[in-house]
């Protein structure tokens, strides 16, 4: 049942990664706008769902059965090709496809942060520091891509742990009908 795990993982991760990076495409081809609307969100519910899916399916595929253990490196392998995959698309997209847009993109977020903490009335040379940094710096830099995805996978196998105690079930030491003959 070894295999069954690992491409369920896989599988669910190709998958995953495939449907974000649609999705990073409709964002893109939207406009800056839609890179920072709510439907950037979807962008953190469709790897929870092909978790989700690549586990239950793993489970049904061990006789309803799956040990902690193994729910948790099946639906971590879905975040983790997600992550991957997905930054390395977000990477050559906006480092070496369009400039432009990244650098409009930067704009765009440095408008918002400005916005953001006016509304919490954070003190004028904290916004001032803050958007600078946000037209300054390159999100989309390899370092910062590779910093993203690191912090990303924390927060992918704290998710993967709560999903993994969620799905998992134990298979009973005895069969019920065991003793019954």
């Amino acid at each position: 049942m070894e295999s069954t795990k690992t491409n369920q993982g896989l599988l669910y991760g190709l998958i995953s990664a495939g449907l974000v990076i649609l999705l990073t495409v409709i964002q893109y081809v939207g406009g800056v706008k839609w890179f920072l609307s709510p439907l950037a969100y979807l962008g953190f519910v469709i790897p929870i769902v092909m978790a989700v899916l690549g586990g239950l399916v793993h489970k049904k595929a061990n006789g309803g059965f799956l040990e902690f253990k193994d729910a948790l490196k099946t639906v971590f392998t879905v975040f983790t090709i997600n992550i991957i995959l997905t930054m390395l698309f977000v990477y050559v997209l906006f480092n070496f496809i369009d400039v432009p847009f990244r650098q409009a993109l930067s704009q765009e977020a440095a408008v918002y942060t400005e916005e953001m903490f006016e509304k919490l009335k954070v003190p004028q040379d904290q916004i001032d520091k803050a958007v600078a940094e946000t037209l300054n710096g390159n999100s989309y830099a390899l370092k910062n891509q590779l910093l993203a995805m690191a912090m990303g996978s924390i927060v992918w196998f704290i998710v993967s742990l709560i999903i993994a105690a969620i799905i998992k079930k134990k298979k009973p030491l005895f069969e019920e009908n065991s003793f019954q003959q």
